[in-house]
């Protein structure tokens, strides 16, 4: 018999209004002897089913921080993003020292030797022939370079790079044919000494008859010999003749460039 038996006899005999049957009972317990040892455990029973889950706690305090890990492979490059504004001028920074004056380079061609030039025209009608040079009759101005009015040379003393200018106003003079057939009228830059050399060839725009006017222009750049002679020749195939516009008839200017 346990504690709580003896607790409840004592209980119910000290009570005057005791239940019989109840007393008899317990004094029947009171009898029974003293509680044996505890039997062996007996097998576990089945798990039952997983409670709720309950309310999560607070969090704990941070751990320390833990030893930096291997730095891994680099990422492919993303896209170029805007560009931005541009930044504020900087300071100018200060001059650098002068560096020293370099060698003094090879004196250059004096100038007096590419003063050279001559300009000519002509006021007068007069008619060249066919295949002949025209022979202008007023030098205005020359410098090494000659002109002869008789034979309408050129003479060139000194080797070198030269430009030439010239228009002429011409009129159709052939007199030979009554029909009076247009022709182009042809004037050329020709070298005459030593040795013929075509340089520059011009012509009217037009084909003109009998009477008729029109003006043959051109200009060159070319290489003259030392002491060769240069003309101009109407190779056009009809006589011509000069025709005075205003006043001249022609101008011709002849100047060294290198």
């Amino acid at each position: 018999m346990n504690e709580n038996n003896d607790n409840q006899l004592n209980n119910c005999l000290n009570n005057s209004n005791k239940d019989d049957c109840l007393c008899k009972v317990l004094d029947c317990l009171s009898k029974e002897g003293k509680q044996g040892p505890t039997g062996p455990t007996g097998p576990t029973g089945p798990r039952g089913a997983t409670g709720a889950t309950g309310i999560q706690g607070p969090t704990g305090p941070q751990g320390p921080t833990g030893a930096t890990g291997a730095t891994g492979a680099t990422g492919i490059q993303g896209p170029t993003g805007p560009q931005g504004p541009t930044g504020a001028t900087g300071a100018t920074g200060a001059t650098g020292a002068t560096g020293a004056t370099g060698a003094t380079g090879p004196a250059g061609t004096p100038a007096e030797n590419f003063n050279s030039y001559a300009m000519v025209h002509d006021e007068g009608d007069s008619a060249i022939p066919a295949g002949s040079p025209v022979m202008f009759q007023t030098t205005n101005i020359s410098n090494k370079i000659t002109y002869n009015p008789n034979t309408g040379d050129f003479s060139i003393p000194e080797e070198g790079i030269y430009i030439v200018h010239w228009w002429i106003n011409v009129r159709h003079n052939d007199n030979k044919t009554s029909n009076c057939e247009p022709k182009t009228i042809g004037i050329e830059f020709h070298q005459y000494w030593p040795n013929d050399v075509l340089i520059a060839h011009s012509s009217t725009h037009n084909k003109l008859t009998c009477c008729d006017t029109g003006t043959v222009s051109g200009n060159a750049i070319f290489a003259a010999l030392p002491g060769a002679s240069y003309r101009f020749i109407n190779t056009s195939d009809i006589d011509i003749k000069l025709v005075p516009n205003d006043l001249y008839s022609g101008s011709v200017s002849i100047t060294r460039i290198l």
